[in-house]
This record gives C-alpha cells, structure tokens and sequence, in this order.
C-alpha cells in the first residue's frame, strides 16, 4: 500500500506541471496576442529617431532576459514569468504619455492587446495549485524603466526608449510561449 502510494505521489510530481499548464487553454492565443502587440508597437511610431541616440546612452540598466530567468523553472512559474512582464509593460503605458506623437488610437490599440494578454493568462496564474512569486529581476529592471522615464520627465525621447525595450520583451515572451505550445 505505501508503495502504491508512493508511485502515485511521484507520478503525481511527475505530471503536475502539464497538467496545471492544459487547464490554461490559452497560452496559444497568447502568441497570436504577443504578435499583434509588435506589430502595434512597430506601428505606433516607426523607426527609431536618430534624435534619441543620445538619450539612449543615459539609460542605465541590462537588458533582460527572460529566457535566463525560465531556464531551471516549471511551466507554471514560466507562466507566471510571462504574466510579470506583461503586467509591469501594462503598468508603463498607463503612465504620462503626454509627450508621445504616436496616434492615440495605436497606443489605445496597443493597451488594449496588453490588458486582453494578461486577461487571458489571469486564469493559468490563478489556478489552485500556482505559487504567486515576484520575480526580483524582473521587478528591479522595470523599476528602472519607470525611473529613467521620470528622470527624462516623460520626454518623447524617453519613449521612443521604452518603446524599443518593450518590443524587445515582447519578442522574448514570444519564444517562451512558443515552448508552451511545443511543450503541451
């Protein structure tokens, strides 16, 4: 009997992390939302301006790397990786974009691909057996996002900044999701 239980226990551990990762239907569709929201990005202002090299310069932070956080971590937490980040690039665009010259209508659109990305995972997040941890690298280089825009006090420039760090974490958060797909 304790053997019996024993095996089931560890196939259990064995099992736990696609199971909890099927009862989220909707990490594919995060895809298709990650996609749409660089290409709202790329749409919202084009080309980088060559204006705002310098300004570049100034910000003081590594990139991240998502892929870095997720290596040794199980589905769930990857999960949980991917709602962070988006939540924190959420967070940014709610905040004065009143120097930006991008349409209204793009960054709206965009904002609203956001908030549907992280409706979508809000369920995979919440599941019963999910631990909600806050990642520190993740927190800290976003913190540092929110700083430099402040310092630059919200400039076009400052923008135009977090507007390519943010494609870049798009497209990170894209190949993670990818593995989702390939892993289910």
């Amino acid at each position: 009997m304790f053997v019996l239980s024993v095996c089931g226990l560890w196939i259990l551990l064995i099992w736990l992390p696609g199971i909890l990762s099927q009862n989220c239907q909707r990490l594919q569709l995060q895809q298709i939302l990650n996609k749409n929201a660089q290409r709202s990005l790329r749409d919202m202002g084009g080309p980088f301006p060559f204006q705002c090299t310098t300004t570049r310069e100034s910000l003081k932070t590594k990139s991240l790397n998502p892929h870095q956080i997720i290596k040794r971590l199980q589905t769930q937490d990857r999960i949980q990786i991917v709602h962070q980040t988006l939540r924190h690039i959420d967070k940014i665009y709610n905040m004065n974009l009143g120097s930006v010259t991008w349409a209204r209508d793009k960054v709206e659109h965009f904002r609203l691909l956001l908030h549907r990305q992280l409706s979508e995972l809000e369920e995979c997040v919440r599941n019963p057996g999910s631990r909600l941890r806050r990642n520190s690298a993740i927190h800290n280089y976003f913190r540092k996002l929110e700083k430099f825009l402040k310092q630059q006090g919200f400039s076009e420039c400052a923008w135009e900044i977090i507007r390519t760090e943010t494609r870049g974490r798009l497209q990170q958060l894209l190949l993670i999701t990818a593995q989702f797909s390939g892993s289910n």
